[in-house]
């Protein structure tokens, strides 16, 4: 236990010069493959150990900033808001949460070891095993969340700027002399000579500028005012099909794809229809529930909406529509970049990951930019400008 304290402590001190190692050793994985034996185990390894590792740290971060006065706390993310209120207040749907994490963290690893241990017919029953399980995991979760929309993560992201804790951490060092504690309520407040040198920007190091901006974060916005289980509304009827439907579309596409094969367009035409089904669905009972206004459903649930539509990308990375239009043109972008200042990088890259997500399942499901990247930030970059120039990729998207 004082080891526990005493790595938390170092956490909390050294956030900066530990989100900096973090950044740094996930940017081998980026060029670990291809390099020698065993290199794409070890950087997906790499990977998921960084990931998990880094729930445990934000845990630690949390957990100092949870401890100072509200005024000097940052302001939590909807999203962090409302899923950190789930699981203060429901101990199962923590313990689900954390268990859907892990997998997501580790699926591509735990395929990859028993494809290289025991070979591609055990590799199928665990890909299924744990789809089954994700799949389970999360209709429990809209069990328990009454049936509302499930979050993209499940898990609260780290909310707070390492480079400020230093701040922060003096902050709580001068909690005792520049608040007060009510002796009724045990509310802390600013003292009110604080709160005037504040405002003639002289304590702290903060300027007039910082109280501006301190004041503005300050301002009620209609996510603040509501409850955070509020941020998310319940789904009934279509709104609720079309979230079931969005739960078990990977678990009955993986059973479609072990019974006509992984070339089969059966698979790939039953998903992609489960999908669109899904997103009709939940978006028409959006509509008829806030009056058919045409900015339906809540900040969080379009934003969720938002992401699922990006997904509907990763269809022309999947077999067969891969195999036959987009493999060929993916390689012409590789060879045509391949003289060509940053996205030459990026090129190789890709193909040096490009045999992963050919033959590892999870990675051809999620694909290297949604495991690793924003896909949005991808597809908004001029990457994906050269790979349209290059190898006619839309047109070929589109036919």
């Amino acid at each position: 236990m004082d080891f526990l304290k005493k790595y938390e402590s170092f956490i909390f001190k050294n956030a900066t010069q530990i989100s900096s190692i973090e950044s740094t050793l996930r940017s081998l994985t980026y060029i670990l493959p291809g390099r020698f034996d065993d290199a794409d185990l070890a950087s997906e390894a790499l990977f998921s150990t960084l990931n998990l590792l880094g729930i445990y740290h934000d845990t630690i971060l949390t957990k100092h900033v949870a401890s100072l006065p509200i005024t000097h706390r940052p302001t939590p993310s909807p999203l962090n808001r409302y899923t950190r209120d789930w699981q203060d207040s429901s101990l199962t749907y923590k313990r689900i949460a954390t268990v859907l994490t892990i997998i997501q963290y580790t699926e591509v690893l735990i395929e990859m070891g028993v494809q290289k241990k025991w070979g591609q017919q055990y590799k199928w029953r665990v890909i299924t095993a744990l789809e089954a399980l994700k799949a389970a995991g999360r209709l429990a979760l809209l069990r328990q969340t009454n049936q509302r929309m499930i979050m993209h993560p499940i898990h609260t992201e780290r909310d707070v700027d390492p480079s400020t804790l230093a701040d922060l951490a003096e902050a709580e060092l001068s909690v005792k002399e520049s608040h007060w504690t009510g002796a009724r309520t045990g509310n802390t407040r600013l003292q009110l000579s604080a709160v005037q040198k504040l405002s003639n920007g002289k304590t702290s190091g903060r300027s007039t500028s910082d109280v501006t901006d301190f004041l503005l974060s300050k301002v009620l916005t209609p996510d603040v005012v509501r409850k955070p289980k509020d941020l998310v509304g319940r789904l009934n009827g279509l709104g609720a099909a079309g979230e079931y439907l969005f739960i078990l579309r990977p678990l009955i596409y993986v059973l479609a794809m072990r019974k006509y094969g992984q070339k089969s367009w059966y698979p790939w035409f039953l998903s992609l229809a489960i999908e669109v089904a899904s997103r009709t669905s939940i978006k028409h009972y959006l509509k008829s529930r806030q009056g058919g206004g045409r900015g339906s459903g809540t900040p969080l649930e379009k934003d969720e909406l938002k992401r699922r539509l990006w997904l509907l990308l990763y269809y022309v990375l999947r077999s067969p529509f891969y195999d036959q239009f987009t493999k060929e043109r993916l390689h012409s972008f590789c060879e045509s970049a391949s003289k060509k200042p940053l996205i030459s990088l990026v090129a190789g890259i890709v193909r040096d990951y490009q045999p992963l997500w050919e033959s590892v399942y999870f990675y051809s499901e999620c694909f290297l930019l949604m495991h690793r990247i924003d896909v949005r930030l991808w597809f908004r970059g001029n990457i994906i400008n050269g790979l349209f120039y290059h190898s006619h990729f839309v047109t070929a998207a589109g036919s």
